[in-house]
C-alpha cells in the first residue's frame, strides 16, 4: 500500500482511537507515526541494493515496480523473490511486545504497527497476493531460498 494511503488512514485510525480511549496527545501521536514510519525498512532496502540516499530516487523505483509486480501472473510472481523489509513481520512485532514489558511507549507502536500491516493485508488480499511475505520476515526468507531472482 501506498504510503500517502498509510498517513490517512494511520492519521484517521490514531484520531479514533484518542476519542474513544481517551489517549494523551503524545500517545496519539506515536501511534500515527508507526502506522506509517515502519516503512523505513523499505528506504533502508533501496539505501542496501543501489547504494543511493535519495529518498525521491527510492520512491519513485518502488513505485515503478510495484507496477510491475502487480501486473505479473500469480505463478510469475512465484518465480520471484519476495523482499525482506525488516519491519513488516511478526519477529518486529515480537520484539515490540517484549520492548512494551520493559516501556509503555513501545505499546503504541505496535498499535501503530498492526494498523500498518492490517492495511498492508487488505491490500495484499485485493492483490491477490500471498500473505506470507507481510507475516514473517523469516518465513519468507525460506520461501526465497528455492528463488533465482528478485524482481525489485
Amino acid at each position: 500500500m501506498l504510503t500517502k494511503y498509510h498517513i490517512t488512514i494511520g492519521a484517521i485510525a490514531s484520531i479514533i482511537l484518542y476519542l474513544i480511549f481517551q489517549l494523551t496527545p503524545l500517545q496519539t501521536l506515536i501511534i500515527f507515526l508507526a502506522s506509517f514510519l515502519i516503512d523505513v525498512d523499505h528506504y533502508l532496502y533501496y539505501i542496501f541494493h543501489k547504494k543511493n540516499l535519495s529518498l525521491k530516487n527510492a520512491h519513485h523505483w518502488f513505485i515503478e515496480k510495484r507496477k510491475k509486480w502487480v501486473k505479473l501472473t500469480r505463478k510469475q510472481k512465484e518465480e520471484h523473490k519476495h523482499v525482506i523489509i525488516i519491519f513488516h513481520g511478526i519477529e518486529y512485532l515480537i520484539i515490540l511486545i517484549f520492548l512494551s514489558f520493559y516501556n509503555p511507549v513501545f505499546t503504541f507502536i505496535i498499535i501503530g504497527t498492526l494498523i500498518h500491516l492490517v492495511l498492508d493485508y487488505i491490500d495484499l488480499y485485493y492483490h491477490k497476493e500471498k500473505l506470507h511475505s507481510k507475516f514473517s520476515q523469516i518465513y519468507t526468507y525460506i520461501k526465497n531460498k528455492n528463488k533465482n531472482k528478485f524482481l525489485i
